[in-house]
Formats: C-alpha cells, structure tokens, sequence
C-alpha cells in the first residue's frame, strides 16, 4: 500500500491552513473571553426572575452561547492543535468503538455494515483520541450521507510500514466544485454544521504524517481513504 505523494493542490491547501491558523486563535480567545461574561450575566438574570417567558429566553440564549463556545473549541482545536499522544491499539478496537458513537441505534437497523479487517488482528501506533475523532468525523458523515439507509463497507490495510483504512457508503457523493473545497475551514453542504470537522480531521492525519482524500465510486457514494506511515505490531 503505497502512500500517494503530495500533491502540488495539497501543498498549497497545507500553506494556506497554516497561515490562517497563525491569525485564528488570538482571535477565538478573545471571542470566548465576553461570551463567558455574557454565559454568566445570562445564569444570573434567570436565577433572579419567576417569569416563564424570560426564564425560556434566557434558555434559549444560553443555547446559543453553548453553541458558539462548542464552535470556539473546534476552531482553537484547529489552530492550536494538541501534541500526540501515540499508543499502540487494537485496529478492531478502534473501528469497533468509533461505529458505536457515531452511529445510533435507529440507524443500524437501517445499515448494511460490512467490516474488512486482516485475521491476525493487527494493532497500530496512533494517538487514540484524535484518532477515534477522525473516525467519528468520517464516518458520520458517511452516514448522513445514505440519510441513515444504505451499505457502508469499511476496509483496514496493515503493513510494516502503512496503516490505512477506506470507509466507503452509497450517499449522494460529492460534486466536483465541492470537493475542491471539502477541507478548506467552514465550508459545509450540512445545515448546521460548522464546516470544522474534515478540515480538523485533514489536520490530525497530516499531523500523522498521513494524507486523507476521497475518491468516487463508480457506481454510488464516495471512498474516503486514510493513509498513515507506522510501524505496525500484531496482537495474538
């Protein structure tokens, strides 16, 4: 499995990422510094007020505020990504875990999951958490891409030297101007979505030393492919 060079559209993409990071996060703390004012002065007027309509708006403005912070944290996140941390895990561990918090119960009546994982149940050297992030991401929205009815297939490849998983659905796919964007900060076709999640997940597999693309399919929906160098391990 040999892992596919930069390309120069890549080069690029990785350049202007990381001048938009230089710029992002002074600029996310000071967002988040009024908005804990705004959180706190909200909690307090709804402690000292029994009426019902303004106790409900200050819920719903707490909402919002939970909203926005939860966006200020993807958004440090990926300016100020944290260090890694790698172990070695479980491949089945990982991918067991990761469709067991992305996809709810309601859905897997409705999906055809099929898992690919070499017999000899290797074991991989990555940062867990962020790893498990990546997957979350990923697989998610391949999910809400078949809108919860379809097939997903998810194929791992272990070597001595790459580890890499494609995770493949039957969804609408991605339009061609759109893929162009698909990593770039806050761009989503997803209402509600914060345009965060790919371009975080980008980072944390290039941060791997990996690349992170799509392909489609021939015949319906879209493969993601993750390809990371390591030295790869076995379990018994």
């Amino acid at each position: 499995m040999a892992q596919q060079e930069m390309s120069e559209d890549e080069t690029t993409l990785r350049e202007q990422l990381d001048a938009l990071r230089a710029l992002s996060g002074g600029v996310a703390h000071e967002i988040r510094n009024p908005l804990a004012v705004i959180q706190s002065l909200v909690q307090l007027l709804a402690s000292k007020t029994e009426n019902a309509s303004q106790k409900e708006l200050a819920r719903s403005i707490l909402t919002e505020v939970q909203r926005l912070n939860q966006l200020l944290s993807e958004f440090l996140q990926f300016s100020s990504p944290p260090e890694l941390n790698r172990a070695s895990l479980s491949v089945e561990t990982l991918i067991n875990k990761a469709l067991t918090f992305a996809i709810s119960p309601d859905q897997l009546e409705r999906l055809e999951i099929k898992i690919d994982i070499p017999p000899d149940r290797p074991s991989v050297t990555v940062d867990p958490d962020l790893f498990h992030q990546v997957l979350l991401n990923v697989i998610g929205n391949a999910v809400q891409s078949m809108k919860g009815i379809g097939i997903l297939e998810i194929r791992v490849e272990v070597s001595d030297r790459h580890f890499g998983i494609q995770i493949k659905d039957t969804g609408i796919g991605i339009s061609s101007e759109n893929m162009e964007k698909i990593f770039l900060p806050f761009f989503t076709t997803r209402r509600g979505g914060t345009g965060l999640g790919l371009a975080i997940s980008h980072q944390i597999i290039i941060r791997h030393g990996g690349t992170l693309y799509f392909k489609e399919n021939k015949d319906q929906g879209m493969t993601l492919f993750i390809e990371v160098p390591q030295h790869a391990t076995r379990t018994e």
